[in-house]
């Protein structure tokens, strides 16, 4: 009897990731100490921790299509606000035009916000809530838009926190490097499985068994996924090539 071996590093992340959580289950449920690789099992459960870690932040990265989205938002936002003041200078009623021509003063100043670098428009939209809120609050209140300024508000407070939450990501990612860590891993796994093949031909597969055939199983589950994609991949270079 032996740990049955397959080229982990031909799992996806995602794959790779789940095999050596059932893995981990399996060690703690037949104990490491057993299996006589309860030191190489305390570095396993560190490295796992942070290869979950750099995991999550990967997952967490798609804040970007977010980021798109929230950009797109405020740019929306700001273009309605816009339109509504400039339709506003020719309203039939003098104190909306006279409202709508002190506030267009403000939007010449500002210009096409939605064309500058996301910083310079975080910082354009901001400065342009405070003025609406503050200087033209009469103005905005006269033309009735009081709810597109707060709307814009918020979208650029939407925009500007996915974008720090973004940053944050990108700083911590060289951290924790995914296939960095995963040779680490594969590295001491390889070091149990020999740990314990070595310990049957010692002391006999009594203690041993339950584990090896739990193992075995999974092992076979993800091998065949393996071979599955091999096929496929297989199947698809051989009908390009015949194209």
């Amino acid at each position: 009897m032996k740990c049955k071996r397959f080229r982990t590093v031909n799992l996806r992340n995602a794959e790779w990731f789940q095999f050596f959580t059932e893995f981990k289950s399996l060690v703690k449920l037949y104990h490491p100490d057993v299996l006589n690789i309860e030191a190489l099992f305390a570095v396993f459960v560190v490295l796992y921790a942070d290869v979950d870690e750099a995991m999550e932040i990967i997952r967490k990265s798609a804040t970007t299509e977010q980021l798109i989205e929230a950009d797109n938002n405020r740019d929306a936002g700001f273009r309605g606000l816009s339109d509504a003041v400039k339709s506003s200078l020719n309203h039939f009623d003098p104190a909306k035009r006279e409202a709508a021509r002190r506030v267009q003063i403000v939007l010449d100043q500002y210009g096409n916000v939605a064309r500058k670098p996301y910083d310079a428009e975080t910082a354009s939209i901001y400065n342009f809530v405070q003025e609406m809120n503050g200087a033209h609050a009469d103005d905005i209140a006269t033309l009735g838009l009081g709810d597109w300024v707060v709307r814009l508000d918020a979208d650029n407070q939407t925009f500007e926190a996915l974008k720090n939450t973004r940053y944050s990501e990108k700083e911590q990612k060289p951290v924790f490097r995914v296939k960095e860590l995963r040779k680490k891993i594969d590295s001491n796994y390889r070091n149990m499985l020999d740990r314990i093949d070595a310990s049957i031909l010692l002391n006999g597969e009594a203690q041993y068994a339950a584990f090896v055939n739990a193992y075995n199983i999974r092992v076979d589950h993800y091998s065949n996924i393996l071979a599955q994609r091999k096929g496929r991949n297989a199947k698809k270079n051989d009908e390009t090539e015949q194209q």
